[in-house]
């Protein structure tokens, strides 16, 4: 990979870090780690997207989520 193309990647993966939420401590993810919280944090808004619940209450109301450390970072 170029340096150019390489720059562009790391820089794409800095942008979806900052949109995914963590605890402040936490340490720099990885990009493996960060594309498999994005997914989870997509696929905890699409859930949402689909009820009329608030967050807390779709957090309540689904098992899967209550233990998330994805959402206790929210």
């Amino acid at each position: 990979m170029t340096d150019r193309r390489l720059s562009h990647l790391n820089a794409a993966f800095a942008e979806l870090r900052s949109h995914i939420p963590r605890f402040p401590y936490e340490k720099r993810l990885s990009k493996i780690d960060t594309l498999r919280l994005a997914l989870a944090y997509i696929e905890f808004l699409d859930g949402l997207a689909h009820t009329n619940l608030t967050v807390h209450e779709y957090i309540a109301h689904s098992p899967k989520w209550s233990h998330s450390e994805l959402v206790s970072s929210m």
